[in-house]
């Protein structure tokens, strides 16, 4: 029964045909226009576990700026998604924790993200106003997933975020943060990790971006 109700609901909603199996090999949406594509998929709906839910509930009350955690459309969404496991992004290809193989020891599912944060977020709202800049995070990416929300194709991942420090222009990793849901165009770019002295695990990023955060640490 549970997989009928999956089954109808891809197909409702565009994910497959009404006769399987599923053959796209590629997802996109006029929204993303061409820059942004999925390739790989699982061939069918997935569940989200009840923390996935929560998560993807939080991000569409920060998306959306829904004031009402439970909100009906938050309460009501569909909960099943359809999983990608690489994504395009202009000649770029991001993979993800799920597409590696038990055997690879390649790492490719490490990226940097960019996203809007409030600069004045340690501060109350009456002292200080919202100042909205850009910071850089960076995640592992689980995996990629289309879910429909408003009557709209969200393209979007889910990541384990890292906690951070930088020192002389190098990306330390401090540990787990937190996970979460993104909307892929946070992407930026690829990277990867060494280990350093007394077994410290740092990110190697861009070569752009390395020269910049190494330029800002000889001004200060």
């Amino acid at each position: 029964m549970h997989q009928h109700q999956l089954l109808a609901f891809t197909s409702k909603i565009g994910f497959l045909d009404a006769t399987p199996p599923f053959k796209a090999r590629s997802f996109t949406d006029d929204e993303y226009r061409t820059l942004y594509s999925f390739l790989t998929s699982r061939q069918s709906a997935q569940q989200l576990t009840a923390t996935q839910l929560k998560h993807l509930r939080n991000h569409y009350i920060t998306v959306f700026s829904i004031s009402n955690r439970h909100d009906p459309e938050l309460d009501n969404m569909e909960q099943s998604v359809q999983i990608w496991l690489r994504c395009r992004v202009d000649k770029t290809i991001f993979h993800c924790e799920r597409y590696r193989r038990q055997s690879s020891t390649r790492l490719n599912h490490l990226a940097c993200l960019e996203q809007m944060v409030d600069a004045n977020q340690n501060y109350s709202y009456q002292s200080r106003p919202e100042h909205m800049v850009p910071a850089k995070f960076y995640a592992y990416i689980q995996f990629y997933c289309v879910h429909l929300f408003r009557g709209t194709y969200q393209m979007l991942m889910y990541s384990s975020y890292r906690k951070t420090e930088v020192h002389d222009g190098l990306v330390e990793d401090k540990g787990p943060l937190y996970d979460g849901f993104q909307d892929i165009r946070v992407l930026q770019h690829l990277c990867a990790k060494v280990k350093g002295h007394g077994g410290k695990i740092y990110f190697v990023d861009a070569p752009k971006v390395m020269e910049e955060r190494l330029r800002e640490d000889l001004l200060e």
